[in-house]
């Protein structure tokens, strides 16, 4: 064992001999490696310390928030005229009021000369009346004709209605006795048939009437024992009471008598029947011939009926025509008037109008604060005088892109002015433009696209917002600055933290750094920050709402600051 180590030892002898320069260097790199160590260990020790000592501390406390946005303002007239006049090149021959003066509604301010234009007044009336007495005998003209072609047709549809009433009548009545004599020819028909039928079975009783009378005379005149007696006799087909009654019967002269007056009754029955069919048929046949004269009248007086209609219908139409025609010309005729003295009515009213302008008067109640004009001047354009209410005051302002938003109508803002020294007074968002404050920015945000036309040192556009004032005030003037605080959300008693104190983690999440000290096993006592995720709530000027589990009032929190230094990234920095 010992002659291994001996023998290792030498050779690590040998090796250290051979690699001199290379030994040196693994020498000087394990301490160089070591002091590394050293060094890093209490660099970090150094730069927790010194961490330790670059974090601020705050508190979870209650508190009432109030998030606002801070705006400066003018205080401007809620109703402010800058009166002009659209007429050009006259004299100004008054002017009544002066800066300062108070005025009311409908008072005269500045007056000027209009002598010209009621010259041309006086004479564009003189044209508007001869025009609307022309106008006015073209319009009763057609008005007459409409009157008499309204009369002309009423006496024409009359007429036409009386001729189409009458053969009207004529016809219905034609008809009727058309129908009439068809119903009589109906029954007259039956008739007929009913007295042939009654003078047949006359003549068939007449017939056996005739044969039994002619019986009767056979046998009257034979020996009584006829052929047909002796025929029957022989054959045995007769009984002897029979044979007696046939020659008692044939020596009987009264049942000839008998059968001659039956026969006598027969036949005159059956001529009474004949001749009471023949008159039926006769009045049959006088009926029809009735029926088609009456077919032919009713067809005739249904022609004159319908020619009667026809007329009726092309007078009514006609006439009508010749109406609306005459009510044509007379519509036509007012348009006529109408248009034709209508740029004499519209060249009174302009002069008329223009006259009414020749006293300039206040629109509102208020103070002058502008009198650009003075008597003597020839009146050119622009305003003449600026009336200001210096009693309803409201402040405006402009608000960035980023803030208007959240800015809406109803909100409460408080504001303070030099003139009201401390006092804070109170107002309401009552506007909320829409449009960047120029034309020109909203112009050119609707054509280009952009939002940010209307700039203001950044590049931003701004809004116009109005403040009604709350709170009555006298010390309140025209052009004064208020500086604002618009209330955007107010909460009370919530749990809040330093704004800086809300942080992100490196998971992306909300955290505040709970402060709690801790000892270890050797007894020392330190300080750790433990994370505790939370959900941010309205934020104020300096502190911000919070709320989350295990969140208390008196726990300290951490709040970095921007001047704390990463010692050993100093340390490794060249």
């Amino acid at each position: 064992m010992k002659t291994k180590l001996k023998n290792g030892f030498k050779k690590v002898k040998k090796w250290i001999k051979k690699h001199k320069v290379l030994t040196v260097f693994l020498i000087l790199a394990a301490v160089v490696v070591g002091i590394y160590f050293r060094l890093q260990r209490a660099g970090q020790e150094m730069a927790a310390a010194l961490s330790q000592m670059a974090i601020e501390t705050g508190e979870v406390t209650y508190r009432d928030i109030t998030s606002t946005v801070n705006a400066t303002g003018y205080v401007r007239s809620d109703n402010s005229r800058s009166l002009t006049t659209t007429l050009m090149n006259l004299e100004v021959t008054d002017v009544n009021v002066e800066v300062g003066d108070r005025v009311t509604v409908g008072q005269a301010l500045v007056s000027f000369d209009t002598e010209d234009i009621e010259e041309n007044l006086a004479d564009a009336q003189e044209s508007l009346n001869v025009a609307q007495a022309q106008n006015g005998l073209t319009v009763k003209g057609a008005q007459r004709n409409l009157e008499d072609a309204v009369g002309s047709r009423d006496y024409q549809v009359t007429g036409a209605r009386k001729d189409l009433d009458y053969s009207k009548t004529t016809y219905e009545e034609a008809v009727a006795d058309y129908n009439d004599t068809v119903k009589d020819l109906e029954e007259k028909r039956k008739e007929e048939e009913e007295r042939k039928q009654d003078r047949d079975d006359r003549e068939k009783d007449m017939e056996r009437a005739k044969d039994r009378l002619e019986k009767a005379q056979r046998e009257q005149s034979g020996s009584g024992l006829s052929p047909d007696l002796l025929d029957q006799i022989d054959k045995g087909t007769i009984s002897g009471n029979e044979i007696l009654e046939n020659i008692a019967g044939a020596f009987d002269t009264g049942a000839v008598t008998a059968a001659q007056a039956e026969y006598q009754a027969a036949s005159a029955d059956y001529s009474a029947a004949a001749a009471d069919y023949e008159k039926a048929k006769a009045e049959r046949e006088a009926l029809e011939s009735g029926v088609d004269a009456k077919k032919s009248a009713m067809d005739a007086n249904y022609r004159t009926y319908d020619r009667a209609a026809d007329t009726f219908n092309n007078t009514v139409r006609m006439q009508n025509s010749a109406v609306a025609g005459s009510q044509d010309s007379l519509t036509n005729s007012r348009l006529s008037a109408t248009i034709g003295s209508q740029a004499q009515e519209n060249q009174v009213e302009t002069y008329e109008k223009q006259l009414e302008k020749g006293i300039l008067t206040s629109p509102i109640n208020g103070t002058v604060t502008a009198v650009n004009v003075k008597e003597g001047d020839t009146y050119g354009g622009g305003v003449i005088v600026t009336i200001q209410d210096c009693e309803d005051f409201i402040v405006e302002a402009e608000i960035d892109e980023y803030d208007i938003s959240d800015i809406k109508e109803g909100m409460k803002v408080l504001f303070k002015t030099d003139a009201t020294r401390e006092e804070q007074l109170e107002g309401e968002v009552t506007f909320v433009s829409p449009v960047p404050t120029s034309a020109a920015a909203s112009s050119s945000a609707m054509g280009s696209g952009s939002a940010t036309s209307l700039t203001t040192g950044g590049g931003k556009a701004t809004y116009q917002i109005k403040v009604a004032i709350r709170t009555a005030t006298d010390r309140l003037r025209l052009g004064m600055t208020a500086k604002m605080n618009i209330v955007l959300n107010e909460v009370e008693h919530v749990l809040t933290v330093p704004y800086d104190a809300v942080q992100t983690d490196e998971n992306g999440d909300t955290v505040v750094y709970v402060l709690e000290q801790t000892m270890d096993a050797e007894g020392k006592t330190t300080q750790e920050q433990r994370p505790v995720a939370v959900t941010v709530g309205t934020e104020g000027d300096y502190y911000v709402e919070v709320s989350g589990d295990g969140l208390e009032e008196g726990m300290k929190v951490a709040i970095p600051k921007e001047e704390a230094v990463d010692l050993m990234e100093l340390m490794m920095t060249p």
